[in-house]
């Protein structure tokens, strides 16, 4: 008895200690944020966030604190794994302005396979399954149960604790959120594994440097139950218990996910619920989604319902027009005819259909699907002028329908009206060029061609498909042909603007930017209203000068901002307009930078970042600012890259890069050009830079090798190369390079002044003289101007010196190496500001007035300290006697 109660009391060792952390588990655990050891989750820092224990007001809680937009991070439980499992959690979301998500990872088997739930604060929660790094959407953003209600109660994200329970049985996952049903899906692609509390931050258009984070996830109670029996018992109690809008909310979801039989199983499953009433939205869902899965009979039914809740509502209008669908797709052309308008276009004796249009089924409205579809009926009964009278009347009704232009345009072809098809052609031309469906206009442009290769407006709508597509040779030979066709008409229209543009940008892809100038300042003429043509002249006037001063550059980014003001306001989904307009912000930033004006490129680049996000030029620009303020670690923070997705080109490695080479950090910048170049390989101006920043270290060979991979040779390059050869002393390579670099660019300033230099370094004085008198013709920026100054002085040190009178100061500037001046007699005293002469013995020189004081019996110059004759030894200053002697004496 005594040693069976030891055995019972005896201290049993720590279960932590005795369990396998990569066994499957079956428990019920409570996490306690208050207690340190009973949290389990592995609370660490990283670059991208904190995690740390908190206690907010009465609540104990763990808190992930994202430190940048673009990321997702998660503290893991890496204690067990866990197969079948209920998890419930309340967690709180501070999205500090950003538009960010919690929630928890579940079954992780690596950080490359997951499951992953999450809710956003906007009201919005997903779920998505992660296999070997490939993400695929298993429920996308889908409304929250009661977000409505909260939405309209203006509670901020952070005033609205979340509770999600999560509830994974075999293959099913069902999803609650505070308390009601949200979701249930069947997917079985990971069985087991572990969990995790997560955060994303998926953008932060308002940067404050005074905060920490952008957003910060608050994890106030945390519990899995992993029983199999339990959680089998919870998922029976959840399984019945779906709500009928989370089911709508879910059909919705999956309608836009483009799948049509989930969402009409959710629309099915919200009906079985008796206190369910069929609305006539969720009715019209159901006849759409009914006719994408061709049940037409059960579309047809939800489609009587729904007119016969409102015929004239809105939504029964739009039931009408799926009534329209039914028959075209179900062949009942006869209905469809005797249900077109009785003077519209379409109506005559194509056919009629007893009870076609009746209370319950009325005549549709006529619009513009209405017509396509009806012209696409007499095309096949044959009756083509029917066909295209509908098309036509299809475009009046929706300008936007390049189907109907399209379609319009094959039926005038059929007819043999060669001019009205071309004109439909150009028109459904048009519309699929403003859409980008560059797929339609693709299949147009050889039939606008073939129809009429004379038309000046087929082969820009050719070269614009062609520029769209990034076929650059037939963009450029289509644009060519256009203006030919044009110079040949009378009277000569004026030109297309935009084909003006795209020439430009050409010829910039050509690195041709400045002959691209003309034709930006072109386009811009000719649609002075454009905000797109204004940017970018902007853009390559401060690219080619390099000068943030330059008043032209300015003057059209004033012009531009200006022109896209009403843009910064506009939704996010609001197309191209809007997105110029941030990077317009973008170059203001930039200039302002240059000019020193903090406060205008911190304003500028808000508004970017508001509208493009926290994209690498903003970040660019960012880190540039920040560096200007003072603090290079604070640039390097904004810089900091950790994934390759962060940084795609490198663009901001490179900058990092620069901003070490400025405080003279070589060793480090090296690093980042390394960084740069590994994403973009080929990119001339990374392999520039790192080329510059090996020269800088010394490693000469390294950075010629460097330079040798480019594929094409720029100024910049060739100028690099230069320098290198002169370091080495081969001055004809260095000579060779930059008049290379010189023929691509005559006005490259660096090449002229490398140039320069050698020619003084070779003492080829005229060709150094004629360098800095190319230089003078240049509008330079400062730094060159003081480059320049630097060069001139060199060159007037290497041909000229300055010589002083030892007794009282007065100083000629005489050539080092004079021609030889021819040998003269003189029989007058010349001016006393004139040499006098050297003395052999000690070197001195004099003037003539302090040479008079001490002449000999005959008149001669003696040194007042040696005693000695002077004499006009120094071949320069022999020049200035005779230079004077030849001017102010007489001649035969």
């Amino acid at each position: 008895m005594l040693e069976f109660l030891q055995r019972i009391f005896r201290p049993r060792p720590n279960k932590q200690e005795e369990t396998d952390p990569d066994a499957v588990v079956m428990e019920k655990w409570d996490a306690v944020f208050s207690d340190p050891k009973n949290v389990r989750f592995d609370i660490k820092s990283e670059s991208a966030y904190d995690a740390y224990l908190h206690k907010s007001g009465n609540t104990d809680c763990l808190v992930l604190g994202l430190r940048k937009a673009g990321c997702i991070a998660w503290i893991e439980d890496p204690l067990f794994r866990y197969g079948d499992l209920v998890i419930d959690g309340t967690f709180r979301l501070d999205s500090r302005g950003s538009y960010a998500a919690a929630g928890f990872l579940f079954r992780v088997v690596d950080e490359r396979t997951c499951y992953s739930a999450l809710i956003s604060n906007k009201g919005y929660f997903r779920l998505d399954v992660l296999q070997n790094g490939m993400p695929l959407p298993l429920i996308g953003w889908t409304e929250v149960p009661g977000a409505e209600t909260d939405r309209a109660r203006g509670l901020p994200a952070a005033d609205m604790p979340v509770s999600l329970k999560i509830i994974a049985w075999n293959s099913h996952i069902i999803l609650a959120v505070n308390g009601i049903w949200a979701a249930e899906i069947k997917d079985s692609t990971i069985s087991e594994g572990r969990i995790c509390f997560a955060a994303a931050c998926y953008d932060a258009p308002v940067h404050n440097d005074d905060e920490p984070y952008t957003a910060e996830a608050f994890l106030e109670s945390f519990s899995v139950e992993s029983r199999t029996l339990e959680v089998e018992k919870i998922y029976g109690q959840w399984e019945n218990k779906a709500d009928p809008r989370s089911c709508f909310h879910l059909a919705e979801t999956f309608t836009a996910m483009n799948q049509p039989a989930a969402a009409l199983i959710q629309l099915k499953k919200a009906w079985d619920d008796p206190a369910c009433e069929k609305t006539q939205r969720e009715l019209l869902l159901a006849a759409r989604l009914a006719l994408r899965l061709e049940l037409l009979d059960e579309a047809e039914t939800y489609i009587d319902n729904c007119i016969a809740a409102g015929a004239g509502t809105p939504l029964g209008r739009e039931a009408g027009l799926e009534r329209v669908k039914l028959l075209y797709i179900a062949k009942r052309y006869d209905e469809l005819i005797a249900a077109a308008p009785e003077d519209g276009p379409g109506s005559g004796n194509g056919g009629s259909a007893e009870g076609a249009c009746t209370e319950a089924a009325p005549r549709p409205e006529p619009s513009s699907t209405f017509y396509t579809l009806l012209g696409n009926v007499y095309m096949e009964r044959n009756e083509v002028k029917r066909a295209a009278r509908c098309y036509d009347e299809a475009c009046r009704l929706d300008g936007s329908n390049g189907l109907a232009a399209k379609n319009a345009a094959n039926a005038y072809e059929l007819l043999g009206e060669k001019d009205e098809a071309i004109k439909r052609y150009l028109e459904a031309g048009r519309i699929f060029l403003s859409q980008d469906n560059y797929e339609d206009l693709g299949i147009l442009v050889p039939k606008m061609l073939a129809l009429d290769g004379s038309s000046r407006e087929a082969h820009g709508l050719a070269g614009k498909w062609a520029f769209g597509v990034e076929d650059w040779t037939m963009a450029a030979q289509e644009f060519a042909e256009a203006e030919r066709l044009r110079l040949a008409l009378e009277p000569r229209p004026g030109r297309d603007p935009s084909l003006v543009f795209l020439q430009a940008l050409l010829l910039i892809r050509q690195g041709k930017r400045p002959e691209a100038l003309p034709l930006l300042e072109e386009a811009a003429a000719l649609a002075p209203d454009f905000a797109l043509f204004r940017f970018r002249l902007a853009e390559s006037r401060f690219l080619l000068s390099g000068n943030s001063a330059d008043p032209r550059m300015l003057a059209d980014l004033e012009a531009a901002l200006n022109l896209s003001s009403g843009e910064e306001d506009a939704p996010p989904d609001s197309g191209g307009s809007r997105l110029t307009c941030g990077w317009i912000h973008n170059l203001a930033a930039q200039t302002a930078l240059g000019n020193n004006d903090l406060e205008g490129a911190s304003r500028h680049l808000e508004k970017a970042a508001g509208i493009l996000g926290e994209v690498p030029a903003i970040r660019v620009n960012r880190g540039g600012l920040r560096y200007l303020q003072g603090s290079l670690d604070k640039a390097l923070a904004v810089l900091a890259v950790t994934s390759k997705d962060e940084d795609p080109e490198g663009m901001m490695s490179n900058c990092a890069g620069n901003l070490l080479v400025k405080a003279g950090r070589f060793e480090e910048a090296d690093s980042y050009y390394q960084a740069a170049l590994a994403a973009a390989p080929q990119n001339a101006e990374y392999i520039c830079n790192r080329a510059a920043c090996l020269i800088e270290l010394g490693y000469y060979g390294e950075a010629d090798s460097l330079l040798a991979r480019l594929e094409t040779m720029t100024p910049s390059a060739l100028n690099l190369i230069a320098y290198i050869a002169i370091k080495k002393g081969e001055y004809q390579r260095a000579e060779a390079a930059c008049k290379t670099a010189l023929e691509s660019d005559d006005g490259h300033a660096a090449s002229l002044l490398s140039l320069g230099w050698i020619y003084t370094t070779l003492k080829r004085w005229d060709d150094a003289r004629n360098i800095l008198d190319r230089l003078n013709a240049l509008p330079l920026s400062a730094e060159y101007k003081s480059r320049r100054d630097e060069l001139k002085m060199r060159l007037e040190e290497s041909l000229f010196k300055t010589v002083h009178c030892i007794a009282c100061g007065r100083s000629w500037r005489i050539l080092r190496e004079p021609s030889p001046a021819p040998p003269i007699r003189l029989f007058a005293m010349p001016p006393d500001d004139l040499p006098a002469g050297t003395c052999p013995e000690c070197g001195g020189v004099y003037c003539i007035a302090c040479g008079k004081k001490n002449l000999d019996p005959e008149g001669r110059f003696l040194c007042p300290k040696c005693g000695k004759s002077l004499k006009l030894i120094d071949g320069g200053l022999k020049k200035l006697v005779y230079d004077w002697a030849a001017g102010a004496l007489p001649r035969e």
